[in-house]
């Protein structure tokens, strides 16, 4: 086999002391280095600081990133907070909306009149024509009229008007008890099957993250970079929460239906199942457990 040439270093090559710089990266300045020291003076106290420091045992300068540790001591205050609240957001609403009933209000016309019906026969109402008051109406503003005698034989009309107020009425439910419901999302449509899927590993994943975290900060021997490297490998999975949710945004564009009758029900839910009907319904205890998520799931990109 022919013999390879140009490898290798060269026999009897002169070694020119010139040719380290090229190697450890002095060629960005031209020329050869300058001196480090001022003076002999100041090299010679840095060299004896440096021998002190030996004689004690110590091998590294006073602060490196070395001496730092990877998760500090408030950082592990964070996750602490952040686990527990995970755990708590279960008994916060993570859904909420409002029904909507129609009241019938009476109130009085805003001036009574009075009509004589005195001896003098000047009567312009008999009492026999009185209309009595509180008759209902479809219309939404009703006048009814009413009179009535006093001592003197005098004879009054007031009015009265129905109001159709829309009352509302807020209901909430947390993560636990929503899991009543699961039976009717997975009776609908197929985009609610699969969003009431990811509903549970999104619960999992709150119970999971947080009791995993815990036991990592405090049920462990692990200190400095193997509880950080424990760290980081169970905060990364903190995105999925992130991930889900946006998931399930981009499937409820989509829509579904119900296998319910949705009416008399919660306003958000509308007639069928749609992305106004996901983001409506969300309340502020799953935001709080997303965005524990999203905590630690940061901390997990520093380490």
């Amino acid at each position: 086999m022919a013999e390879q040439k140009g490898t290798g270093p060269e026999k009897n090559k002169k070694f020119d002391p010139d040719e380290r710089f090229r190697y450890i990266g002095f060629e960005i300045e031209t020329g050869k280095i300058g001196e480090h020291f001022k003076s002999d003076a100041e090299k010679d106290t840095w060299v004896k600081r440096m021998l002190e420091k030996r004689k004690k045992g110590v091998k590294m300068r006073e602060e490196t990133s070395f001496d730092k540790p990877r998760v500090a001591g408030y950082e592990k205050i964070v996750l602490t907070i952040t686990s527990v609240v995970l755990i708590a957001s279960l008994f916060l609403p993570w859904f909420s909306g409002y029904k909507e009933f129609e009241v019938v209000a009476d109130t009085p016309a805003p001036k009574a009149q009075e009509i004589s019906t005195g001896v003098s026969g000047d009567a312009l109402i008999p009492d026999s024509a009185a209309i009595t008051a509180n008759q209902e109406s479809p219309a939404s503003n009703e006048t009814g009229i009413a009179t009535s005698k006093d001592e003197q034989g005098f004879s009054s009309m007031t009015g009265v008007i129905k109001r159709k107020e829309l009352k509302k009425e807020y209901y909430s439910s947390s993560a636990l008890g929503a899991l009543g419901w699961l039976g009717m999302v997975f009776s609908s449509g197929f985009v609610l099957k699969i969003t009431g899927l990811m509903f549970i590993v999104y619960l999992l994943l709150c119970l999971g993250m947080a009791g995993m975290t815990l036991y990592t900060l405090y049920g462990t021997k692990a200190v400095g970079d193997a509880l950080a490297l424990k760290l980081k490998g169970l905060l990364k999975y903190g995105w999925i929460s992130l991930g889900i949710w946006f998931f399930c945004l981009i499937l409820s564009f989509f829509g579904a239906s119900y296998s319910f009758d949705s009416t008399g029900m919660l306003k958000q839910l509308g007639t069928s199942y749609s992305v106004v009907t996901y983001l409506g319904l969300l309340g502020y205890g799953f935001y709080v457990s997303l965005a524990c998520f999203i905590l630690s799931a940061a901390k997990a990109v520093e380490i």
